[in-house]
């Protein structure tokens, strides 16, 4: 009696060979580093969106300030005289408050003139104008190397000094030195 050939065959099937998890295990680790650069990407990003917009506001405050000490250098230029308006110091006055008109961190910019402008994103542009010559001192007009040519009582030196402050809140103060003298 013969048999048929398949009947006697050994089976050679793979031995089972017992998976350990290394595939998970280096996939999840793949995601966490991969979280990990993605955190700190955003981080970087939003930084960098906090330092733009600062630098921004920077801009526009400083603007609006140098708008500011123009529209104080065109006050002292009208025929108003700006002893008249708010935000002027004669000759050697401190404002209230400020131990000197060199620093004017301390100055209560409220009292200061208000030019009427308008920016967006920035709170207040304000100025004030401080009369130089003829002011106290052994030299008089000469300690600022300026003597006046005319008798006009508005002729001399005078500092302009603006302050706008931007929506994030720093302060830009800028001036500058007006010489009038009229005939």
């Amino acid at each position: 009696m013969t048999t048929p050939a398949s009947c006697c065959a050994v089976s050679r099937s793979r031995p089972v060979i017992r998976q350990q998890g290394v595939a998970l295990i280096t996939g999840l680790i793949f995601m966490v580093v991969l979280t990990l650069i993605v955190l700190a990407s955003m981080r970087g990003s939003i930084l960098e969106e906090k330092m733009a917009g600062n630098s921004r506001s920077q801009n526009l405050a400083f603007q609006a300030a140098e708008a500011g000490l123009r529209a104080g250098q065109q006050a002292l230029n009208s025929p108003v005289d700006p002893a008249t308006g708010p935000g002027y110091f004669d000759v050697g006055v401190a404002p209230t408050g400020v131990t000197s008109t060199d620093d004017w961190k301390t100055y209560n910019w409220a009292s200061a003139a208000d030019p009427g402008l308008v920016y967006p994103n920035v709170e207040s542009v304000r100025y004030v104008i401080e009369k130089l010559s003829l002011r106290t001192g052994t030299g008089g007009n000469e300690d600022l190397g300026y003597t006046p040519q005319s008798g006009n009582p508005r002729d001399g030196l005078y500092r302009v000094t603006a302050r706008a402050v931007a929506s994030g809140g720093a302060p830009v103060i800028l001036q500058s030195i007006v010489n009038i003298e009229q005939p």
